[in-house]
């Protein structure tokens, strides 16, 4: 009789456990925004340069890594340059191709910003934005990636 309500007892936990295990399911918003979050971005330099037709370009090297185990095939990031005054120059969504990194594995990559001159004294840096809305989300190239069910 003992064990009967021990197996009972142990049988309702273990079902109260399971069922609080279940949380709600991850929207596509929500997965694309935890993939996002998985990478990390590091500056290693910027080369003001010229396209072929004589006209500037910004080429700001990169390295990326996906701390994640799933694969991103891409990411938009934000470039931003700062003059010497502390005013805002450039920002700028840039997507990258990820398509060859593995996960865990960092990659050497480049941000290619054409039209722009970048200036001595500027200041360049990169960022994943962070917090957007689902309709933002659904915005970005790489909401295309994603596989939904």
């Amino acid at each position: 009789m003992a064990s009967r309500i021990f197996f009972r007892l142990s049988a309702s936990i273990l079902l109260i456990v399971l069922a609080s295990a279940c949380g709600p399911r991850e929207t596509p918003e929500q997965h694309l925004a935890r993939m996002r979050n998985g990478h990390e971005i590091t500056p290693t330099g910027v080369i003001p340069s010229t396209d072929a037709a004589g006209e500037p370009r910004m080429i700001v090297d990169l390295r990326v890594t996906n701390k994640l185990v799933e694969k991103l095939n891409h990411l938009t990031i934000l470039v931003r340059v700062t003059g010497a005054d502390g005013s805002e120059k450039l920002l700028k969504p840039v997507t990258l191709d990820l398509s060859d990194c593995r996960p865990g594995v960092g990659a050497q990559m480049a941000a290619v910003i054409d039209g722009f001159a970048l200036a001595d004294d500027d200041q360049v840096s990169v960022e994943i934005a962070r917090n957007l809305s689902p309709e933002e989300l659904r915005a970005l190239p790489e909401f295309q990636d994603l596989k939904t069910d």
